[in-house]
Formats: structure tokens, C-alpha cells, sequence
């Protein structure tokens, strides 16, 4: 059984220079599923560092039972282990990291998050906004992508005041 990966900023977050979070990103989540991620180097790159997740937790993931995957189920341990903030749309992995006192995000507030911090233009996190709502209309949908430009837009509107 192979253990996946997580990943964290050396300064916080994911992306952004946030000092009060910590960021987990599960491996499949990273590099299975983003096809512009060739390899694990270019994480490193980001500032992003590769953290295994503890023996235990993949044991105690394995014969956990109920809503989650293993991968998920071993997301939150590590996350709750860690003190990182799980970053998911999964419904059922954000109900039980409540339950667990693990801090969320939603995907697009880690983007919004990045915006906010100068590490992504409004246009950017717009574009990639869509084209993950392309990718997933089921979940991700016009009425989620539109806060969300709300979002970035009302950023936008605190830094031309600034």
C-alpha cells in the first residue's frame, strides 16, 4: 500500500505568504490530476516541500470505514496531525474535518487566497477559475465561479483604494 504525499508552502500556505496556516495537498490531488505538473521538482520549485505522511496514519487510514477513500481519510489525519488545512470540496472529507477541528478551504478560496497576496493576477484566477468549472460543471458551478469573481473583483477593488 503506497502512502501519499503531501505538500506544504515553507512559508505557511499554498501560494501565498499566509504565516497563521498550513497547507496539506494530497499527491493525487497535485500531480495525478494537474496535467501541466510534469514533475515533482517543479513543486519544489514553488516552495513547496514533500511531507510523508506518518505509518500510522496510513494504518489507521486503511481500516477506517464509511464516506471517505483511504486517500481521503488519510488527508485528514495528516492534516489533523500536522495542524495543515485541508483544502477540498469533498463534502463529506470537510464534514468530518470539522467534526476533527481540521482547519478547510474550499479549492477556489486557496486560488482567491493566492490572488489576494499578489501571487496571481484578477485575470488569472479568473481564466483558471473556469476552466475548472469546465472541467467539473457537476460540482463547480456558474453560481460558485461567480462568487468567486465577486470575490476577486472586490480584492481588486481594496488595492486600487490602497
Amino acid at each position: 500500500m503506497r502512502a501519499d504525499r503531501f505538500y506544504q508552502n515553507r512559508t505557511g500556505c499554498v501560494g501565498t505568504r499566509c504565516e497563521s496556516c498550513r497547507t496539506a495537498l494530497r499527491d493525487s490531488s497535485v500531480i495525478d490530476e494537474v496535467n501541466e505538473i510534469d514533475h515533482e521538482n517543479e513543486l519544489l520549485t514553488l516552495g513547496l516541500i514533500i511531507i510523508e505522511p506518518e505509518i500510522e496514519d496510513a494504518y489507521a487510514a486503511a481500516g477506517r470505514s464509511g464516506p471517505l477513500s483511504f486517500e481521503d481519510w488519510l488527508c485528514l489525519l495528516t492534516a489533523k496531525r500536522n495542524g495543515f488545512t485541508c483544502v477540498t470540496n469533498d463534502r463529506n472529507l470537510r464534514k468530518l474535518c470539522r467534526q476533527e477541528g481540521v482547519s478547510l478551504l474550499w479549492g477556489l478560496e486557496l486560488l482567491a487566497e493566492l490572488h489576494k497576496v499578489g501571487g496571481i493576477p484578477a485575470t488569472e484566477a479568473e481564466t483558471i477559475a473556469q476552466a475548472i468549472r469546465r472541467s467539473n460543471p457537476r460540482h463547480i458551478t456558474e453560481k460558485i465561479v461567480s462568487r468567486f469573481t465577486d470575490t476577486i473583483r472586490r480584492q481588486e477593488g481594496r488595492r486600487s483604494r490602497s
